[in-house]
């Protein structure tokens, strides 16, 4: 190749000796995060062009002008789609290169073909855009994607005739989901090649073991779509299951890139190594293969003298820590990726522009270019580069397998060609197989269950058989009574989250402030079981607990339930809450847990009588990471249902996190129930959870914990500003929506918390793979809390805090303390406004009231002629404003009397006057002299709505004995008791309107004072009653003088 480039360099250079032309590049590239948290600086292209300048004037001399522009962008198609058209119209544009991005190249690439101009990126791995019908103008360096993996598999498998395959795929985290769902439709579509099974890795290590177990009877070659380490993990478990001999083989496609041939990627520097080590034998890692010319690593020299003079390694940066070493390397492998596609493409498109140029044809047709470009073989410094005629270069892979089983190091042996199908295998080296015996056989000579392998009987053969199978048989018996006891035994295991109520005594403590609101948990006070404290707090086997009443009562026992209780058991970390048991029979369904004093963290970031410092914020994210940590290790892996309202507060202000686990219980929950608790934790779920739902994933906990950092950081609810202008389900939507930038809280903060909001903004990137480990966000607070604490160690801030906190809860005391007095007073008034006053302040001396007989009282009724008339032309709030302005009116005026007004029902007026404090009998005077006055406001009053109407009241008087005394112990009333009270009542009803109709009793009384008009109405049936002669109040006689 290099021989015809210098010809056509001769050739061109004779042809154009004076005319240079000049070429205008531009390369459009974002400093954003690659695939697998690999991240990069657009500082290197410069340089890099430099070289590739520079190699391109050796091959063809100083003809070609070569002037190019860098334009930084920010991660969205937006924002590169107005870079592009900003550069296209004002600068000269011959070809762009870049970016990395898919959504920035389709549109860059929509935007270019409009110009007719090429775009050359060093990826394009999207199906859109390596469509060469609807992007002629475009030319793919890096165009990898999940089935080129799928067809180099199932090509090696189709080889060497393996059938039946086993997949096992990790649910619990997004990508692997993905990969795993589109190798199972490749796989169905190759299904006469293969037959396979399908298993989850979402479980804990019994039920892989027993996966594995069922997988073996089916096959012998299993593919593993999983992380690294839990690749290792299943090994470890086939370990123990002799499932990594001779006859098994494991595939491995290293779909995250996380395999490099300098390490050792069972090695983990743990006690597990050696064996790990040992079954490791029998993988085979598929990956991209990486440039292999001695060139490359020429050019790299060349690229770092250029910038730094040493390693580009170094350079190289990660969200990651450097602790997590495989993350590193797999970084550096990605980044070899970028800059070799970025050379090549430089390289290839300088060398169409030579031959068109040659030609005499014009590099200004952009799609003629690409067609130049496509469908050929370049030999490059970084080996051979195949471009096909859709204008994507066909990627080459790797298959790698331990050769050096003392050191355990892994290189690639067997290359595969994708162009043609071709294998090539490293010289010298034959075989990749477990104990090199030759390849694994997709069925083992004797079957999978060994039912293919019988040997020949003899007689001899018969009864030794016969005496061993009598022994087994004996053996049997015993083994089988054995593990009845012992199944008996974890049966009855299975149940030890079973409590009863009775086992536990309710804590009256009115100061306890938990609060529990979780979506999945009735409030305590809310509760519906009228057996369960009103605090829900109890103490059980000498600890304080919380009963939980869940909001679902139809949630029943079973298998599955059974399994994820034995899940929690055992676990206990100091920063989650304990599930020490539940109640889930009958109509009553709670959760027993731990009890902690201070609330959930919601509360406490509430409460403005907390100063949350920077030492208090730090200390409680370390709790919460450490706890997710902790799950992301266990087989539960994930929280998945993380909010600030089930962070809970200790005593101690330690964090501990509730409702982990129990997936049958919360997630039954979430389905049947729609409350607006459980609405409003949307808010915390990850936008790809949103859209596409699935099993929570590790990464969704750290979108979670970044909403929790900005309620953090505000000390308020997240989205606050926005809750006003938008529903609750409009800022979902929202948030599930491809906004660019993406749709999140918005957050202001201090100087000294910068550091952890630029790491909020980290955990809350709408690409999964770009957020920081829980690994790597613990290692960013620990250094942010040692620098804190610089000025002093923690003990010190704390004792600080808490001085602050005793000065603030003084000041808060005394104010309390002056708002009690005035509630006192107040409700002292109310008291006596609705009991008499001797009577409220013997109940509020604690005395009792006992039941009191009276000789004589008066009793007072009255109600309103024709109210319900009056009330059909009025509303229901017009009626209640009608009455409170006329017994408002009744009130003012039985101020001025000694009489007690007991109750008013409706239209209906009751007053007394003679008890509680006896009045001789005077009591009939100041009833009588009450109910003239009432007539007569009555006269005077005046309905708002119907002014012309006016109100007709009758009234009933009647003197006798009583019984009086409080009744009931909420909303206590002072009763009366007494034949006495039913005729009045009775005097009432029968009475005329504007008139006071009066007994004979009370009659005899005011005749003593002879200063009242009184006539006798005569005898009148009174119902109950039967003849009775009553009599009319007419009204007061101002002249006359009582003579005593």
């Amino acid at each position: 190749m290099i021989v015809m480039l210098t010809l056509l360099n001769i050739f061109v250079m004779s042809q154009n000796q004076s005319n240079p032309y000049t070429v205008h590049i531009i390369v459009m590239e974002s400093t954003g995060v690659l695939f697998n948290g690999t991240s990069y600086r657009v500082n290197f292209l410069k340089p890099l062009l430099e070289l590739a300048v520079e190699d391109h004037q050796a091959i063809f001399g100083d003809f070609i002008n070569i002037s190019y522009k860098l334009v930084e962008t920010v991660p969205g198609p937006s924002q590169i789609g107005a870079l592009a058209a900003s550069v296209y119209y004002t600068d000269k544009v011959n070809v762009f290169f870049g970016p990395v991005s898919n959504e920035g190249v389709i549109t860059l690439s929509y935007m270019a073909l409009q110009w007719n101009l090429p775009v050359i990126t060093p990826r394009g791995n999207d199906p859109v855009s390596r469509n060469n019908s609807i992007f002629p103008n475009i030319i793919c360096m890096h165009p990898y994607d999940k089935y080129d993996m799928f067809r180099v598999t199932m090509q090696i498998c189709k080889k060497y005739d393996w059938k039946h395959l086993s997949l096992f795929t990790d649910f619990n985290k997004e990508v692997m989901k993905t990969t795993g769902d589109v190798f199972k439709n490749y796989v169905s579509s190759q299904a006469e090649m293969v037959t396979y099974d399908l298993f989850n890795l979402n479980t804990n290590d019994d039920e892989l073991l027993k996966k594995l177990i069922e997988s073996s009877s089916n096959s012998r070659v299993y593919i593993l779509l999983m992380s690294l380490p839990d690749v290792r993990r299943c090994l470890l478990l086939a370990a123990r299951l002799g499932m990594t001999s001779r006859e098994y083989l494991y595939i491995v496609p290293d779909i995250e890139g996380s395999v490099n041939t300098n390490q050792s990627p069972w090695q983990f520097k743990d006690t597990d190594d050696m064996a790990a080590k040992k079954a490791f034998q029998t993988v085979m890692f598929i990956n991209i293969q990486r440039p292999l010319s001695s060139d490359f690593s020429g050019l790299l020299k060349r690229l770092n003298q250029q910038m730094y003079g040493s390693d580009v390694s170094k350079y190289v940066t990660s969200t990651y820590s450097d602790e997590e070493e495989n993350v590193k390397q797999s970084s550096i492998m990605a980044q070899q990726h970028i800059l070799s596609g970025y050379y090549n493409a430089f390289m290839i498109y300088l060398t169409a522009v030579n031959e068109t140029l040659a030609e005499g044809k014009n590099i200004s047709d952009g799609v003629r270019l690409v067609d130049r470009m496509g469908n050929r073989t370049y030999v490059g410094k970084t080996g051979v580069i195949q471009i096909d005629y859709e204008g994507n270069r066909v990627i080459n892979f790797s298959f790698s397998d331990m050769i050096d089983e003392m050191n355990g190091t892994f290189e690639d042996v067997v290359w595969y060609i994708d162009l043609t199908g071709q294998i090539n295998t490293k010289l010298g080296y034959s075989q990749f197989w477990p104990a090199g015996e030759g390849y694994v056989k997709d069925i083992p000579d004797c079957g999978y269950l060994h039912e293919l392998c019988q040997s020949d009987t003899s007689d001899t053969t018969v009864a030794v058989s016969c005496g061993i199978v009598a022994c087994i048989l004996a053996m049997s018996i015993g083994i089988t009574v054995v593990l009845r006891i012992r199944y008996n035994t974890l049966k009855k295991d299975l149940y030890w989250w079973k409590i009863n109520l009775d086992e536990m005594q309710p804590i009256k403590n009115n100061l306890t402030k938990s609060t529990f609101s979780s979506g999945f948990y009735h409030s305590a006070t809310n509760a519906t079981e009228s057996s369960v404290a009103s605090n829900g707090i109890y103490l059980y086997k000498g600890n304080m607990v919380r009963l939980n009443p869940l909001c679902d009562t139809n949630i029943h026992v079973t298998q599955s339930l059974l399994t994820e209780f034995d899940q929690i058991r055992d676990i206990n970390h100091s920063n989650l809450q304990r599930v020490l048991g539940a109640m889930l029979e009958g109509d009553r369904k709670m959760i027993v847990t731990e009890y902690c004093h201070k609330g959930t963290l919601q509360e406490i970031l509430m409460d403005t009588k907390y100063t949350l410092d920077s030492v208090f914020i730090f200390s409680i994210l370390s709790d919460i990471v450490k706890a997710l940590t902790f799950l992301n290790k266990h087989p539960l892996r994930v929280h998945g249902r993380l909010t600030s309202d089930v962070c809970m507060i200790d005593s101690r202000f330690s964090v501990k996190i509730a409702c982990y686990g129990l997936p049958t219980i919360y997630d039954h929950i979430k389905l049947q129930n729609k409350n607006q608790s459980l609405e409003k934790d949307l808010l915390w779920v990850a936008p790809e959870l949103l859209r596409h739902g699935g099993n929570p994933t590790p990464l969704g906990d750290v979108y979670s914990l970044a909403i929790i950092m900005s309620e953090m950081l505000t000390r308020d609810e997240p989205y606050s500003n926005d809750k006003e202008s938008m529903t609750l389900k409009e800022l979902v939507e929202k948030i599930k929506s491809f906004q660019d930038p993406p749709y999140r809280p918005t957050v202001s903060t201090t100087p000294e918390l910068m550091t952890m909001e630029s790491l909020m903004r980290k955990c809350w990137d709408e690409d999964p793979e770009r957020r920081p480990s829980l690994h790597s966000i613990h290692s960013i607070i620990n250094k942010l809390m040692v620098k804190v604490n610089k000025s002093g160690g923690l003990v010190d801030n704390l004792l600080q805090r808490l001085e602050k906190y005793s000065s603030n809860l003084e000041k808060i005391v005394d104010e309390k303390v002056d708002e009690l007095r005035q509630e006192k007073q107040k409700s002292e008034e109310l008291l006596k406004q609705m009991l008499p006053a001797s009577v409220a302040d013997r109940l509020k001396a604690g005395l009792t009231v006992e039941p009191e007989f009276y000789d004589c009282v008066t009793i007072y009724f009255s109600d309103i002629v024709g109210f319900t008339v009056i009330c059909s032309q009025l509303t229901p709030v017009q009626i209640i404003n009608l009455l409170n302005d006329l017994y408002s009116c009744f009130d003012e005026i039985i101020g001025n009397y000694d009489v007690y007004k007991v109750e008013t029902i409706g239209d209906a007026y009751m007053v007394v006057s003679g008890l509680p404090t006896r009045n001789g009998n005077e009591h009939a005077s100041q009833i009588a002299k009450m109910s003239l006055a009432l007539l007569r406001s009555v006269s005077n009053f005046t309905i708002r709505e119907l002014s012309k109407e006016k109100l007709k009241l009758r009234i009933g008087l009647n003197s006798g004995p009583v019984c009086a005394g409080v009744v009931g112990l909420k909303m206590p009333r002072y009763c009366l008791f007494g034949d006495a009270v039913n005729t009045a009542s009775r005097m009432e009803s029968n009475g005329v309107e504007f008139k006071i109709h009066m007994s004979s009793s009370t009659t005899n009384i005011l005749r003593k004072f002879y200063k009242f008009v009184i006539e006798s109405r005569g005898v009148v049936d009174i119902k109950g009653k039967g003849l009775m002669e009553t009599f009319w109040l007419l009204g007061e006689d101002q002249q006359s003088e009582n003579p005593g």
